[in-house]
């Protein structure tokens, strides 16, 4: 008799093995720590989410209203309304702004840069648009990419990865397209960037993400295939106006190598911390490499 149990106080095996298990199951609370997948963790019903909720769920799970994705959004807007009021072109694109406005906002000019060591342009070029289809997508990426570096490594980690993987690739687009009048936005560099250091957060937790092969394996050939898309299309643009395909380029490398250096792993261990000190190494490297091709060239 001590064997009987009520009905209903055991599942059946068949329920057990219908379960499925999470990516917390494996992988704990550290998977948090890990960009865009660490926000889908948290589970919610969606029964008890109106419309706009749910959607944010799906596509951008790590934004908050209160974050600094949120503040970044707030100062394209503004500097995108300024511009607006500064002067458009009147046969261009909806709302493009015109190259008298975009230049005295912070504009990068190559010539500037070298001649009259105006190094500040490579972060004021950052959060300039270029017409409202570019401010729109600029801002959507925000919510998709930067909240999710904000959910997974925290404010300052996300917002450093953004501004100096747009700084640099600036620096390093500025060092090939030498002695030029043209005027460079890099707001789609900071955002290579981010694409860039999510690449990053794969190698530096590939020892940790070796509990589960088949989630590894995956994002190792979406990263493959999406950077082989995203070279492809960035490579074979032209390097006109506003769009320096070299910029972007050099973002995508430092996002890489800084996010090696700076983003917290899952697990800390021997590996990890190899995989920084060799994010460090490269990225002074490549830092020091930009510098002086501004200088000699």
């Amino acid at each position: 008799m001590a064997n009987l149990h009520g009905y209903g106080e055991y599942q059946p095996d068949y329920q057990q093995r219908r379960q499925q298990r999470t990516l917390q199951d494996y992988f704990g609370d550290s998977i948090k720590r890990f960009p865009f997948i660490g926000a889908q963790v948290v589970k919610t019903n969606p029964r008890q989410m109106h419309y706009f909720e749910m959607l944010q769920n799906n596509y951008f799970p790590g934004y908050k209203i209160q974050s600094v994705t949120t503040l970044a959004i707030f100062v394209y807007t503004l500097l995108f309304t300024l511009c607006i009021f500064g002067g458009i072109e009147k046969q261009g694109q909806f709302l493009e702004i015109n190259d008298a406005t975009l230049q005295s906002h912070g504009g990068l000019v190559t010539n500037q840069i070298k001649n009259e060591f105006m190094f500040q342009q490579l972060f004021t070029s950052i959060f300039l648009s270029r017409d409202f289809y570019h401010y729109f997508c600029i801002v959507f990426f925000l919510l998709i990419l930067l909240s999710s570096f904000e959910y997974a490594s925290g404010p300052i980690i996300a917002i450093s990865l953004y501004i100096f993987s747009g700084a640099m690739g600036a620096l390093f687009g500025s060092s090939i397209n030498c002695c030029t009048d043209l005027i460079y936005l890099h707001a789609n560099t900071a955002i290579y960037g981010l694409i860039g250091a999510f690449f990053g957060c794969i190698i530096l937790n590939w020892c940790s993400l070796e509990v589960l092969n088949e989630m590894r394996a995956f994002l190792c050939c979406f990263m493959w295939i999406l950077l082989t898309f995203v070279l492809v299309i960035t490579l074979s643009a032209l390097n006109t106006n506003h769009n320096d395909k070299y910029g972007q380029i050099g973002g995508i490398i430092t996002g890489f190598f800084l996010s090696l250096a700076i983003v917290p792993p899952m697990n800390q261990g021997s590996y990890e911390d190899k995989a920084k000190i060799f994010g460090w190494t490269f990225l002074g490297i490549f830092a020091f490499i930009s510098t002086l091709m501004i200088i000699v060239i």
